[in-house]
């Protein structure tokens, strides 16, 4: 947007305006373009690479930890419970404490796996809906803040060396400030929009019960 707005709308709008006459038309159309463009990138990043990275795909994303009887997150019968409610309705048996501490590799899976068919059966919860979005928003924030770095050290050495516009220059350190907060912060972010999530998740879900949670399956 700074380097748009500053340098490329004005170079931009006098090509299209010229053949065209249609500066406003022309601006809107270019940072839409890029916006729209950069904004798939961040969230390929996102995804990609932090995501990734902090929860090692799903395997150490809050929804998966709450059911490992090695966290302290909840408690050992609410646990239980909702794995007899898993057992109930999808007639899986996850790992039992002896076994998880045996391969807790294949434990995990297994409760990524059930996950999956956990927020297919709450789709459309209006609740769960909302904390994904919000966690998706500030996923997507995280990654979309690698390309906001990269772009405002290029627009301080641009409007610095190349064209000097002093407002433009100090825009962009605020905003070099920005992301570069947001990247360090990444992790306790995504952790708390994930966390958010992940409750919500579990309590819709035994809010949903339908059915019985007497089998026992630890």
């Amino acid at each position: 947007m700074v380097f748009n707005h500053f340098y490329v709308s004005e170079e931009f709008s006098r090509f299209v305006g010229g053949v065209l006459g249609a500066k406003l038309v022309s601006n809107i159309s270019i940072s839409m373009i890029c916006l729209y463009f950069l904004s798939e990138i961040g969230r390929m990043l996102s995804k990609n690479i932090f995501q990734r990275f902090y929860f090692k795909e799903e395997l150490y994303m809050p929804t998966t930890n709450y059911l490992m009887f090695s966290d302290k997150t909840y408690s050992q019968q609410h646990k239980i419970k909702i794995r007899n409610k898993i057992f109930s309705d999808f007639r899986i048996n996850l790992s039992t404490a002896d076994e998880e501490s045996a391969d807790e590799h294949d434990a995990r899976t297994k409760i990524v796996e059930t996950m999956a068919l956990i927020r297919k059966k709450l789709m459309g919860n209006k609740f769960l809906l909302q904390h994904n979005i919000e966690y998706g928003a500030m996923r997507n924030v995280i990654g979309g803040s690698v390309l906001g770095i990269l772009l405002s050290i290029f627009n301080l050495i641009f409007f610095s060396l190349v064209i000097k516009i002093n407002l433009a220059y100090y825009i962009s350190i605020a905003t070099l400030g920005i992301y570069f907060l947001l990247v360090i912060f990444s992790k306790i972010i995504i952790d708390f929009y994930g966390n958010n999530y992940a409750k919500i998740l579990f309590r819709e879900y035994l809010g949903n019960s339908k059915g019985s949670t007497t089998n026992k399956t630890v």
